[in-house]
């Protein structure tokens, strides 16, 4: 039971996809989540709203849960959290000491890691910026805030769960997106979004790679060229991390490659080097024209190129020539 860990978001956001959208029994989900097959279950039945089960619906009654029981457990130690708040110097009086202290006169004391605990999920009054070492938990790994990076992770499904008909380019409207950065200290970049089965392929130019702008110039380049989008692939560049914004809006699936594994969208990545033919390396996009962008555009998507599914592919160019 010591062992026992707590389904997470991301977890849960798997047991939504592969239950609703694919239709897999329990047994199957325990076994690609390596838990228990009881534990799935419970989790479903408890948390299974009509017929639906909702990921967020699950982690909101969670944390609500949750946060009364660390108040039930809080209230148990109110003579430590007096002692505690009197006696609490970072320099001199650490949280260990704190503790150590406390049990020497016989107090009811948590543990030093319980304790951290309460401080990590600003349940106490002593905050980490008052503690002389903050903890790894506080520290920022990059500029953009730790939350934005899991909910991207959250809102998108691993490659791994993406369904044969996709991979086996059997049917049109599945488009796999990325980046071409310009050179230099410049902030322009080109968004590439190819269509798996013909590999054909749209670009819009960015002004810049923030999240922000990159979502915004996706919805432009799809109302733009009015495309039936069914999925979209993405790689792990911060700059997707508000896709999943888009795709919710169009009700559609949003993939994420494995770590390092931008092989994994090898459309995309080969339609990008077609573009690096005309655009090479240590090219600067800033006076690139939208005119220049559709002239290369034309002459890539005129190449004769491996097709495997030539019914799908001629309803494509029936629908966007």
């Amino acid at each position: 039971m010591n062992n026992y860990k707590q389904i997470s978001l991301k977890e849960r956001t798997l047991i939504e996809y592969l239950l609703n959208v694919q239709n897999k029994s329990v047994s199957f989900i325990a076994k690609e989540l390596n838990r228990n097959r009881s534990t799935i279950y419970r989790e479903i039945k408890r948390n299974k709203a009509a017929i639906i089960y909702k990921a967020k619906d699950s982690q909101f009654t969670r944390d609500i849960n949750n946060t009364l029981s660390h108040q039930n457990k809080i209230s148990k130690y109110n003579e430590f959290l007096r002692f505690l708040y009197v006696n609490f110097n970072p320099k001199s009086f650490s949280i260990d000491v704190c503790v150590f202290k406390a049990k020497e006169l016989g107090i009811k004391t948590p543990t030093t890691q319980t304790v951290y605990n309460w401080i990590k999920n600003k349940q106490i009054k002593i905050k980490s910026k008052d503690l002389l070492r903050p903890r790894f938990w506080w520290k920022k790994s990059s500029k953009y805030k730790h939350y934005l990076w899991e909910i991207s992770k959250m809102n998108s499904i691993p490659i791994t769960y993406r369904p044969k008909n996709i991979n086996q380019r059997k049917d049109i409207g599945h488009f796999e997106i990325d980046l071409i950065v310009s050179s230099g200290n410049s902030s322009k970049a080109i968004m590439t979004l190819v269509e798996r089965v013909t590999r054909k392929g749209f670009a819009i130019k960015l002004e810049n790679k923030t999240m922000k702008h990159t979502k915004e110039k996706l919805k432009e380049l799809i109302a733009k060229e009015n495309l039936n989008i069914k999925s979209i692939t993405k790689d792990n560049g911060m700059e997707f991390n508000l896709l999943h914004e888009v795709t919710q809006e169009l009700n559609v699936p949003l993939y994420t490659c494995n770590t390092y594994a931008s092989c994994e969208k090898g459309t995309n990545e080969n339609f990008n080097g077609l573009i690096r033919r005309y655009l090479p390396k240590k090219t600067n996009f800033t006076n690139l024209k939208d005119d220049n962008i559709i002239e290369i555009l034309n002459e890539i998507n005129k190449m004769p190129r491996k097709i495997l599914n030539y019914k799908s592919a001629q309803e494509f160019y029936e629908t966007f020539g």
